[in-house]
């Protein structure tokens, strides 16, 4: 298990419903949830206490990001748009794009590639009825939902932070020179929330022991990228606080974990 605090560096803003649109209002909200609060930022499962909407991070958002960007580290995302863009067979050329699956070690040549390939499968998982549909994996990685700290929690109670602030964007036109305004909601920077990933080992796991240090390098990767909408323009930098140090050197922790884990498959420890 990886258990640390999530902090958000730069505003956050990871989509949920807008249930009306106002004049004047948030085109663009957060994702939020309703719960009970104690005076202390603890959360009241019996219903009693402070009633207060708040922001979360959804699992799934984490995961997603998190798979993405250790597929563009691996070289699988390139090797996957070289085998299949131009493939004359259509379901394949509709694989560019989309998440790694067991069809790509099956059409990859390159060994290290299809451990690589094998690992992020076995961690994060394939959809059902793609890839092989034979043999059952179960995913290793469970993400879990990130919900405030009890900290950050009664900081808001007790009026000291917010815990959402607007953002204007502006689109120009090149033409006319007329903007055209829209209000993205962020969670604000210095809010925490909870993080936590559980990695499942099963026997033969023994024989490639890097499903927590994929996990880790991917958690790196997502330091030194974005989170949610908007990355581009400065939304969404985060750091977690178990890797936080003084003169940190995030490039070089990252090149570090790519060697650990390239040189345990080059050693010929697999799992496939």
């Amino acid at each position: 298990m990886i258990k640390t605090e999530l902090r958000i560096i730069t505003g956050l803003h990871i989509g949920g419903s807008d249930d009306t649109m106002k004049i004047g209002g948030i085109d663009s909200a957060v994702v939020k949830r309703e719960i009970y609060a104690n005076a202390d930022g603890t959360i009241n499962y019996n219903g009693t206490g402070k009633r207060i909407t708040e922001p979360y991070i959804p699992a799934s958002s984490l995961k997603g990001k998190i798979r993405s960007l250790l597929e563009h580290k691996f070289g699988l995302i390139d090797k996957q748009k070289e085998l299949y863009e131009n493939h004359r067979d259509s379901k394949k050329k509709k694989k560019v794009g989309q998440v790694i699956d067991s069809d790509f070690i099956k059409d990859c040549n390159d060994e290290i590639l299809k451990k690589k390939a094998h690992l992020i499968i076995t961690l994060f998982g394939e959809s059902a009825g793609s890839g092989d549909t034979q043999n059952i994996k179960i995913t290793r990685a469970i993400f879990r939902d990130s919900f405030l700290t009890k900290e950050s929690r009664k900081l808001y109670l007790d009026e000291k932070i917010k815990l959402s602030e607007e953002k204007a964007e502006n689109t120009i036109n090149r033409v006319t020179a007329t903007a055209n305004p829209r209000f993205m909601e962020r969670v604000p920077a210095g809010i925490e929330f909870n993080f936590e990933v559980v990695i499942r080992e099963f026997k033969e796991d023994k024989k490639l022991p890097l499903n927590k240090t994929t996990i880790e390098l991917g958690l790196k990767l997502l330091e030194n990228d974005a989170l949610g909408g908007g990355g581009s323009r400065g939304n969404g930098k985060i750091e977690f606080k178990i890797y936080q140090k003084e003169n940190r050197d995030i490039a070089q922790e990252i090149k570090d974990l790519i060697t650990e884990i390239e040189g345990s498959l080059n050693n010929g420890n697999s799992n496939s």
